[in-house]
């Protein structure tokens, strides 16, 4: 008896995208994992190196983020300008989410941005294991290429900050501005 719906040319392995019409799968810029207790979480490296602590980098874990902040997290790093950047947090600053709040501020207002040694971030950018390397070896060879100290590969501009600090200011004189609103609805109800 043959068995139905059932493809005889399907192959499985290692080189089962090597098939026709199989779906490539891209590698992006600016993923990782953590490796931290014999576990590994997909992380997003937003700036590689921190400033005055060039061993420490920042990074969010895009599962933690509900389904639309994460989507548009995803979309703006796979996006042609998110690649294009050589630290993921400066295009994020100038991006906002579907509900137009900016994504860096967000990120880093409610705490999402987490630091953590370089040496437990692996970048991939690859499927197998020359497609992986350690985040402290690849600033390595990013700053022997640029001729530069490891330290030097942290963004001083503080276009990044101003951002962040803007966009929570202008929350802030929101919310104020909302709950003034309401106090002074509230003064009016009771006079009548």
């Amino acid at each position: 008896m043959a068995l139905m719906n059932v493809y005889d040319k399907m192959v499985m392995g290692p080189t089962a995208g090597n098939q026709e019409g199989a779906a490539e799968r891209k590698w992006f810029k600016h993923m990782g994992e953590l490796e931290l207790e014999g576990s590994n979480t997909a992380v997003v490296i937003l700036f590689r190196t921190v400033p005055d602590e060039p061993k420490n980098a920042l990074v969010v874990g895009p599962k933690f983020l509900s389904d639309s902040y994460h989507n548009a997290l995803m979309r703006a790093l796979e996006s042609e300008g998110g690649q294009a950047e050589n630290e993921l947090g400066s295009y994020l600053a100038r991006q906002t989410f579907p509900d137009g709040v900016n994504m860096l501020a967000l990120l880093q207002q409610d705490n999402y941005i987490k630091k953590f040694d370089t040496k437990s971030i692996i970048v991939t950018y690859g499927p197998l294991e020359d497609g992986r390397i350690a985040l402290d070896k690849l600033n390595e060879l990013i700053a022997k290429e640029q001729g530069v100290k490891v330290s030097e590969l942290a963004i001083k501009d503080d276009s990044a900050k101003t951002s962040t600090k803007k966009a929570t200011t202008t929350k802030t004189k929101t919310k104020a501005k909302a709950t003034t609103t309401k106090k002074a609805d509230a003064k009016e109800t009771t006079k009548k």
